[in-house]
C-alpha cells in the first residue's frame, strides 16, 4: 500500500488506472483516511456520501463501505439517522489513555531493557522507524500525517513486543495513543500537529532508543514519562483536564522513584 499511500497525498480526483492491484474500497479508504489525517475533514465533519464520490470521481457503494471500513478502526462515527462524522476525541478521554500507556510502559521498564539487551533487532528496528521519521522531517515540511503515525506506532510497539503478558500488549494496542494524539491536535486546532512538535517528538525517541541501549531503567522511565507528559500538556485545557495531567505527572514521579528505590 505505499504506492497507493504516496499517491493519495495529492489532491483531486482518483486516478484508477495507478491503483490497479489494489481494491476500489481499499483506495477509497485510504484516500479518505488521509483527508482525515491533513485536517481536509476536521473531527466533527459530517462526511457525506454523495458529496465524497463527486470529489473522488467513484460511486457511492465503495464509498459506503469505506466510511463502513473506518468506522471499524475509529476513525468515523456512525450516527443515529445513517449520518457519518469524523470522530471527535476529548481531552480527558486523551489524558486517560496517555495515563494508561504511561503506566504500562513504566512498570514494564526492567522487562523492556531486558529484552532489549537480548535482542538486538529491538534496538535496529527502532533505529529504522527514526531515521524514516527523520527523513520525513526534512521533507520541507511536507508530511504524510497518516505515514508519521504508523511509523511512530510502530517504534512504540516495538519495544513493547514480547510483553510477558499478552492482555497488557493488547490492552497497549488498543489504546493507540499515537493516532489520538494526531487527532486530538486536529480536534482542537483545526490543524495538523506542527513540524516543530514533531522534531521534539523524534528527538524524544531518540532518546528511548539509547536509554534501551544503556541497559538502565531508570534512564528509560524518565524518558518515558518526559515524552509522554509533554505530549499531554497541550491538552490540559480546563480544571478537570489540568487536574487529570497533575496526577498523570504524580504518578510518574512516584513510580521513578520507585525504580531508584529497587536499584540501591
Amino acid at each position: 500500500m505505499d504506492k497507493v499511500q504516496k499517491n493519495l497525498e495529492s489532491e483531486g480526483r482518483l486516478n484508477l488506472e495507478q491503483y490497479v492491484s489494489v481494491s476500489l474500497v481499499d483506495v477509497v479508504t485510504e484516500k479518505i483516511r488521509s483527508n482525515i489525517y491533513s485536517g481536509k475533514y476536521l473531527p466533527g465533519q459530517r462526511l457525506v456520501v454523495r458529496e465524497i464520490s463527486e470529489e473522488l470521481g467513484v460511486s457511492h457503494t465503495p464509498v459506503k463501505d469505506a466510511l463502513n471500513r473506518l468506522v471499524s478502526e475509529g476513525y468515523v462515527v456512525a450516527l443515529p439517522r445513517r449520518s457519518m462524522v469524523v470522530r471527535e476525541y476529548s481531552n480527558i478521554e486523551f489524558i486517560d489513555n496517555y495515563d494508561q500507556r504511561l503506566m504500562i510502559e513504566l512498570y514494564y521498564a526492567e522487562e523492556i531493557i531486558k529484552r532489549g539487551k537480548a535482542d538486538s533487532s529491538i534496538i535496529s528496528d527502532m533505529e529504522k522507524y527514526y531515521g524514516e521519521m527523520e527523513d520525513f522531517l526534512h521533507r520541507d515540511g511536507e508530511l504524510a500525517g497518516l505515514t508519521w503515525v504508523n511509523c511512530e506506532t510502530k517504534l512504540h510497539r516495538r519495544y513493547m513486543e514480547g510483553c510477558s503478558n499478552q492482555r497488557i500488549y493488547d490492552l497497549y494496542c488498543k489504546l493507540d495513543t499515537n493516532k489520538s494524539s494526531y487527532m486530538m491536535y486536529l480536534n482542537n486546532n483545526k490543524l495538523p500537529l506542527s513540524l516543530e512538535f514533531l522534531k521534539k517528538n523524534n528527538e524524544e525517541h531518540k532518546a528511548l532508543i539509547e536509554a534501551i541501549k544503556s541497559g538502565d531503567a531508570r534512564q528509560f522511565g524518565q524518558v518515558v514519562a518526559a515524552h509522554l507528559v509533554r505530549s499531554c500538556a497541550v491538552y490540559a485545557i480546563d480544571q478537570i483536564s489540568t487536574r487529570r495531567f497533575q496526577q498523570m505527572k504524580e504518578n510518574a514521579e512516584r513510580f521513578i522513584g520507585s525504580l531508584d528505590e529497587q536499584k540501591s
